[in-house]
């Protein structure tokens, strides 16, 4: 069976996956991370600006491009949160078929929960007692609620990193006033969320994608490892993490950019990022994490290779 492409699109990258489909499970060839920042300078207004809709062209010309070295014909989109709220995301998607042959089908976010939840899955074992899974995107954060027999919970609140930043802005390095206000912020938009792990009492909250890619990097590189690409998951402490927000913090932006395993397009969010992990801790009391490679393509990729669609 041919080769099969599923692209990601994202409020701040856009992530191509070619895979194949078998009879053991999928097999995956390539993949990718572009960062696009579709959402940079209008998320908050519910538009993708002229520039940001260009770069999001070129790169889907690129991604299919990529595709096609690797065998696969033709690639299926899945767009989220820059394309659900902006006002020409239509436009984009009609753009990318009419020039590009690309379908891209806007999702809600229950469904974008549900498609990270199948990802996730593959590549993080679950238990009887509730994981929490949590997917920071640009514009919004996903939190799933399972156990390994059921979704007991899910929601996407339009609360990623690239809207936060353009809410608050934060200075650099980021105030502790600043972090107040973020972190207030956040706990006005996450009671119901909160009110779920209280009842709920998750063990374990897993991340995945995104900030949660640079963090396993980070905690990786501080044990004196590089995250290999065969690696799927990887656990950590509270503590840890308590350790690495508290450096980050810290550091001005510059710094940032010196620190393993942080990429550049990451160094204006990760602070965002890193006090919502925080919130999300502290409110269910919650001492292990650990992240997952794999997330909403993987999952989409899965129903495919399962037959289910998308």
């Amino acid at each position: 069976m041919r080769p099969q492409a599923i692209v990601d699109l994202g409020t701040n990258t856009f992530n191509l996956l070619v895979f194949e489909r078998g009879v053991d499970g999928m097999r995956i060839l390539y993949c990718e991370e572009l960062p696009i920042f579709l959402g940079k300078g209008g998320i908050e207004k519910g538009v993708i600006t002229d520039d940001a809709f260009a770069r999001g062209m070129e790169a889907l010309r690129m991604q299919k491009a990529t595709a096609v070295e690797h065998g696969a014909p033709t690639i299926i989109g899945f767009g989220t949160s820059m394309l659900r709220n902006a006002r020409n995301g239509h436009d984009f998607v009609q753009r990318a078929r009419e020039e590009l042959g690309i379908a891209i089908s806007i999702i809600p976010g229950d469904q974008e929960a549900e498609l990270i939840l199948a990802g996730v899955r593959q590549a993080v074992p679950f238990g009887a007692q509730p994981s929490l899974v949590m997917d920071i995107g640009g514009g919004s954060t996903e939190f799933i609620l399972a156990t390994n027999k059921a979704l007991m919970w899910k929601r996407s609140f339009e609360l990623g990193v690239t809207r936060l930043r353009e809410r608050i802005s934060i200075s650099d390095p980021i105030t502790v006033e600043e972090e107040t206000r973020i972190a207030r912020h956040l706990d006005n938009r996450l009671e119901a969320l909160y009110a779920v792990v209280e009842r709920q009492e998750p063990h374990v909250l897993v991340g995945s994608a995104g900030s949660f890619d640079t963090l396993a990097h980070i905690v990786a590189e501080g044990k004196g490892n590089t995250l290999l690409q065969e690696s799927t998951t990887l656990p950590f402490s509270a503590f840890e993490f308590d350790a690495i927000k508290d450096h980050l913090l810290r550091m001005t932006r510059e710094e940032r950019l010196r620190v393993p395993g942080l990429p550049e397009h990451r160094a204006d969010t990760i602070p965002y990022a890193l006090i919502s992990i925080e919130r999300v801790l502290i409110a269910g009391e919650i001492r292990e994490l650990a992240w997952s490679r794999y997330a909403l393509k993987e999952g989409a990729a899965a129903r495919m290779n399962s037959g289910q669609g998308s």
